[in-house]
């Protein structure tokens, strides 16, 4: 809703002041994607996804193990005994629990993770955006989530990331 708030105000911005608006440039930005395109987020990435292999071959496991419980009982489930049913069924949710303790925890970590680059590379995407805006002449610099649509040449994702990686 605030996203919203804020792509109705700059419009009305923009009509209140149509003669301004002819004058203005007005980029668009989504500075997520400009960081994830960067050669730095993408050996981050590389790196973090091969610490967690370990994680991610436990999460694997635990899954197909619960799919062979699933099968099992779906193609024997009329000859099993109660107790054969039972304990299949207190290994289903035993199995089930610690998937989505592991996988929520997977997940924590890799958003942890993500969120300590962004950290560290903010102050260099401000600076290099500030130098695309000295260099370019904009007037507005828009996020790309805040705006519905954007004519692909007033989207400069692209140039920043190829400036960080400039500055990397």
């Amino acid at each position: 809703m605030k996203k919203l708030m804020t792509v109705v105000a700059v419009i009305a911005a923009l009509f209140m002041a149509q003669t301004a608006t002819a004058q203005m440039r007005i980029a668009v930005v989504d500075v997520n994607e400009a960081i994830g395109q960067t050669r730095e987020a993408q050996e981050f990435l590389r790196r973090v996804q091969e610490e967690l292999r370990p994680d991610q071959e436990t999460i694997r496991n635990l899954t197909a193990e619960r799919s062979r419980i699933e099968e099992r009982v779906e193609r024997d489930g009329d000859v099993l005994s109660d107790q054969e049913r039972m304990r299949l069924s207190e290994s289903y949710e035993r199995i089930t629990a610690d998937l989505q303790f592991r996988a929520e925890t997977y997940q924590n970590t890799l958003q942890r993770r993500r969120n300590e680059l962004f950290r560290q590379m903010g102050p260099r995407v401000q600076a290099a955006l500030d130098d695309i805006v000295q260099r370019e002449g904009y007037d507005l610099i828009v996020p790309g989530g805040a705006v519905i649509y954007v004519n692909p040449q007033h989207d400069i994702t692209r140039m920043l990331a190829e400036r960080l990686d400039e500055r990397g």
